[in-house]
């Protein structure tokens, strides 16, 4: 038995659904993040050499295939990883060398380097494609999931290897259709969803840890706007409310990592099984019933999934906004920065309403997540109403918004305790009446 798992550590295996016992974030995923953290400060600086509409959508075109990029090599490590598997180890080594190059063409991946942001981006994502080739092989029981996401991204590579053939604009519409159809491919897989999902004790740490990761990319804007202004009084406390303002962030986000709805996915696949298990005669059944009563947690899984993409991309931009900020902090904002700033974090607080939300239906409703909700629904409204109603200027402004922030935070301390999430998500096997 000791041999056969030793054997079995050395190839791709499914977690699906493991709950008992510890999984960490590994250290090859860990310097991964790390060439990720390189990638996203490059695509931060193209905005801070050009601030306008044009340059906000070539930053949009651009951050979203990096982001999807870190989901697809995550959500494969979630399902199939396995730590001495040394094949996996030269694959993500050939994945880093492609993400490194794809680095260095950020900065003129829409003017010259076209053609070496696509093809980098097919690379990568080939490789990935290899190491679901691996898991469809080792692990016949995932084939039907593995199908789909090997035909979505297949064709998601050819588009992008079709596109070096193509001048602008047409370039960067097959870029557009074949993100698209990528994003799409998960959410195509339905069932299988179900069937196969996350690990529980894996994905939250590491969209976590990617969140974090954004986040110090916004405390090296802080830094680059204070190294590029005069020490004067108003440009260091400048400096210490943007400080205050991403501490407010980070403690709004992690000191209730919601991952209700990741949990009661993996629960309901658990508990599916035992099912199976005990009663094979009658699975038929059971199955229907599943599958009419699990679309509402599938649903709250991919939203709380994909909302990660707006907080991250308003973590980012709020970073390049306080460099700004910082430098500028004498003069009256342009509109342009003003949106920068209150846009960035009003963005971030709807995703963190939403991101509570898909916790509030996980389970057995509770006050503490309603009021959650609510909360950084009205503190992200009120900072965009303080944008598009107000012309303050910047201090008065990041003063504002921070100060909106901290109410969160108050209002988070006084909130009634909330439950344990794993006891909240298996406190009721049934779906929760509520309808999202």
């Amino acid at each position: 038995m000791a041999n056969e798992t030793r054997k079995d550590s050395h190839i791709p295996r499914l977690r699906s659904g493991e709950l008992k016992g510890q999984r960490r974030t590994t250290w090859a995923e860990l310097l991964n993040d790390l060439v990720y953290t390189a990638i996203i400060a490059q695509l931060a600086n193209r905005l801070l050499h050009q601030l306008d509409g044009l340059a906000m959508g070539q930053f949009f075109l651009l951050y979203v295939p990096v982001w999807w990029l870190w989901n697809g090599q995550t959500h494969y490590a979630t399902r199939f990883d396995s730590e001495q598997d040394v094949v996996h180890r030269l694959l993500g080594c050939l994945q880093l060398v492609g993400l490194l190059v794809l680095a260095g063409a950020i900065p003129t991946a829409i003017e010259t380097n076209a053609t070496i942001y696509a093809l980098t981006y097919a690379l990568v994502r080939g490789v990935l494609l290899l190491e679901y080739i691996r898991a469809w092989h080792y692990v016949p029981e995932a084939r039907p999931y593995i199908n789909v996401i090997l035909i979505g991204f297949s064709i998601s590579v050819l588009i992008w290897i079709t596109s070096i053939g193509l001048s602008a604009p047409y370039r960067y519409i097959l870029w557009a259709v074949a993100l698209i159809i990528e994003l799409a491919t998960p959410i195509t897989s339905g069932g299988k969803l179900r069937d196969f999902p996350p690990d529980v004790r894996h994905l939250p740490e590491r969209y976590g840890l990617f969140t974090l990761l954004v986040l110090g990319q916004a405390v090296t804007g802080i830094v680059q706007g204070l190294v590029a202004s005069p020490f004067h009084a108003k440009n260091i406390a400048a400096a210490c409310l943007g400080g205050v303002l991403i501490f407010g962030l980070w403690w709004a986000y992690f000191d209730r990592l919601d991952d209700d709805a990741v949990r009661k996915l993996a629960l309901e696949h658990l508990e599916h099984e035992q099912t199976n298990k005990q009663n094979r005669t009658n699975a038929a059944q059971p199955e229907a019933d599943r599958d009419k009563q699990g679309k509402p947690t599938v649903r709250r899984y991919t939203v709380w999934l994909y909302i990660h993409l707006p907080l991250t991309v308003a973590l980012t931009v709020l970073g390049v906004a306080l460099t700004y900020t910082i430098k500028s902090i004498d003069q009256l904002p342009p509109d342009l920065l003003r949106w920068l700033l209150t846009g960035s974090v009003g963005m971030y607080l709807l995703a963190e309403a939403v991101i509570s939300l898909t916790t509030l239906h996980a389970g057995p409703s509770h006050v503490s997540f309603k009021r959650g909700v609510i909360v950084r629904l009205g503190t992200g409204l009120a900072v965009l109403l303080l944008g598009w109603l107000t012309h303050l200027d910047l201090l008065l402004l990041l003063s504002a918004v921070t100060g909106i922030v901290m109410t969160l935070i108050i209002s988070d301390q006084f909130s009634p305790d909330a439950p344990d999430s794993a006891e909240r998500t298996s406190e009721d096997t049934q779906e929760p009446t509520h309808g999202f």
